[in-house]
């Protein structure tokens, strides 16, 4: 993390004022006192800024990266190279410096949906029609078209280094529980569900060939309340959505994003959980309309889809993470919800025939 003073210095090193007048088309100026670090970690750090304008002010986010960082490069390059694609899902790019090993990202701030109201779930349906229109956006051919775009730096799920990244996981998942069966913490919660879990990681790490054949695109991949935001939720509409922190997209399964977007934040929301069948059946019903106003249809049911997608990725990365949370005395909060829909689902799935 820098001081407000070192960063104001390279910004005038840099002629930052300069360059953001040009993008933005008029004449704008970096309040120095009005530099404010929003979060710092090792990867990157988030600044909000002030520019002075004629007559007002208006706040933009500064965000800085480890260049070198692999979650960042695919993060950097979504907003260097894939912005003229993507741009209507994105925040506006106003400026992007690289310096020495980092690279500098100024772009619009936008307002997150958390904090702005109380979501609840009909909230859903204002959403899902920008994630939709993501996923037509780049569906296989559409997002095979752009390959000399995407080429060497974007994650393809079925790819060789994903596939042996998922399968590595796996191992590490069946280590994992074999530890848990064993810590006293967790080792009742675990015990009823061990060995059949043991036997269907066997089958790993692709446990639903029909995810893949029923469509890929470019998936977010981290759609919790946080990164997706809007400057108008007002409205009993369609919101205008733009979506940040693109680190873990991927060219993979379409319904992996309707996963994290409702089925996790059900999980969270015990309240909700009475109604859950009636939640994830609605979103479900609105995605697929959506999807198929652009001219996409599923060949598999697509609540089976939902399902599917929700135990390949629990399988493949929601145990490991809940898992390591608890040893690593961190919570792990999931794990009961986690289990429990692995074996309802998976049953009812066909899987641990």
């Amino acid at each position: 993390m820098y001081e407000p003073q070192v960063l104001y210095k390279q910004f005038q090193k840099l002629k930052v004022d300069e360059k953001l007048s040009y993008s933005i088309g008029e004449t704008v100026t970096v309040d120095p006192n009005k530099i404010e670090c929003l979060k710092s970690t090792k990867r990157s750090s988030i600044y909000k800024l002030l520019l002075r304008r004629r007559n007002s002010y208006y706040p933009i986010i500064f965000k800085i990266y480890n260049s070198t960082n692999y979650k960042n490069e695919v993060e950097i390059n979504i907003y260097k190279k894939a912005y003229p694609i993507l741009k209507e899902f994105l925040p506006q790019i106003y400026l992007i410096e690289t310096t020495g090993s980092e690279t500098w990202l100024f772009m619009e701030f936008v307002n997150q949906i958390r904090g702005q109201l109380t979501f609840t779930p009909r909230h859903f349906q204002y959403i899902i029609p920008t994630i939709a229109k993501l996923h037509a956006h780049t569906y296989e051919g559409n997002f095979k078209k752009h390959n000399n775009i995407w080429e060497s730096w974007f994650p393809i799920y079925n790819s060789d280094r994903m596939r042996k990244d998922r399968s590595k996981y796996v191992r590490k998942t069946i280590d994992f529980l074999d530890d848990a069966a064993k810590d006293t913490r967790i080792k009742d919660i675990i015990k009823p569900y061990h060995k059949s879990l043991t036997k269907l990681y066997s089958n790993g790490p692709d446990f639903f060939p029909e995810l893949t054949e029923n469509g890929s695109s470019i998936t977010h991949g981290d759609l919790h309340m946080q990164n997706i935001c809007s400057k108008d939720v007002t409205r009993n509409a369609p919101w205008n959505i733009q979506f940040i922190d693109w680190e873990s997209a991927k060219y993979s399964p379409t319904w992996f994003d309707m996963i994290v977007l409702v089925e996790i934040l059900l999980a969270f929301r015990k309240d909700w959980q009475k109604q859950g069948e009636e939640i994830r059946a609605h979103c479900v019903k609105v995605y697929t309309y959506e999807m198929k106003k652009h001219g996409i249809t599923f060949k598999t049911h697509p609540m089976q889809l939902y399902k599917m997608a929700y135990l390949q990725r629990t399988l493949e990365k929601g145990l490991h993470t809940q898992l390591r949370r608890i040893f690593d005395n961190r919570g792990g909060e999931l794990l009961p919800y986690h289990l429990e829909k692995i074996s309802t689902w998976g049953k009812e799935l066909g899987i641990y025939e």
